[in-house]
């Protein structure tokens, strides 16, 4: 392993890279050394840089690995065999190996979430907490997997013959991001700048071979997952809500939050959504 390092957020976390023979896997870690340790895991279009607004009482109780997910940020992988999901799975599980953590509490928002999920039940043992935000567990109907897929593919090509500026534009323009569009056009264009610059191919990959019609439906395995576990939605953000009352449904030991947000609630109410899970994971 190689490791870069620089200071960011005050010093409390500092530039990091795995590397290994595909490519490099760019990470923040809080290098505090406590018991216990919190994986982040960023959505689509987002990057390590999405959790600068993590509270003190989280950065400084807990050891913070914050990656930058395969097509974002700093991470660099040109080959598209590494995207797919059980190679996402292997390199975070090799990943942590490296740093010797045996046992995390799991963050994933949206697409970090359906990541963080393919790897709970992989390594459910491994698991102190999970918390999963405005996620899914994949698609169990065929011809919907087929129309998502679809619609990815298409949404890939869209990205790689648009400029970075528009295109993260329009994503975040969209229904979905309510919150994030009622906020006006000055505060679409902070979100859109923060974002870049974007990697096309990067993101393309993640979304032809990380689709979520791609991806392995995961539903039926959730019965594994026996760690506390909080799953957080938006009440303006219906499809996932409903996404959510099933997640809880599925898995053992969970517990449904609701937050008066759309599908972006570490933009939206990240003061809550941090309270929220700070107190799950200290079991209050």
């Amino acid at each position: 392993m190689t490791v870069r390092k620089n200071r960011l957020r005050d010093g409390y976390l500092q530039s990091c890279c795995y590397s290994n023979p595909l490519g490099q896997f760019h990470y923040l870690d809080s290098c505090q050394y406590h018991r216990e340790t919190i994986v982040f895991l960023h959505g689509f279009t987002g990057s390590s840089h999405d959790f600068l607004t993590l509270p003190d009482a989280i950065l400084t109780n807990y050891r913070c690995l914050i990656p930058d997910l395969l097509g974002h940020g700093q991470t660099q992988f040109e080959d598209t065999t590494a995207f797919q999901t059980d190679a996402q799975v292997a390199l975070l599980e090799e990943w942590l190996h490296s740093l010797e953590q045996s046992k995390i509490h799991l963050f994933g928002y949206s697409m970090g979430g359906r990541l963080a999920l393919q790897y709970a039940v992989k390594n459910f043992l491994q698991l102190q907490s999970l918390i999963l935000v405005s996620t899914t567990a994949g698609i169990k109907e065929e011809a919907n997997r087929q129309a998502r897929a679809k619609a990815d593919e298409q949404l890939a090509q869209k990205v790689l013959s648009s400029e970075p500026v528009d295109f993260l534009t329009q994503w975040l323009s969209q229904p979905i991001f309510q919150g994030i569009a009622e906020r006006g056009t000055d505060f679409i264009a902070l979100e859109v700048a923060r974002r870049l610059p974007i990697q096309r191919a990067g993101l393309a990959n993640s979304l032809k071979y990380f689709s979520t019609g791609i991806m392995p439906s995961i539903w039926h395995q959730l019965t594994d997952i026996k760690a506390p576990t909080l799953v957080i939605a938006g009440s303006r953000d219906k499809k996932y809500l409903a996404l959510a009352s099933l997640l809880i449904s599925s898995i053992p030991n969970a517990t449904l939050k609701i937050l008066e947000t759309s599908h972006a609630p570490l933009i939206e109410s990240s003061d809550l959504l941090w309270k929220h899970v700070n107190n799950f994971i200290q079991g209050e």
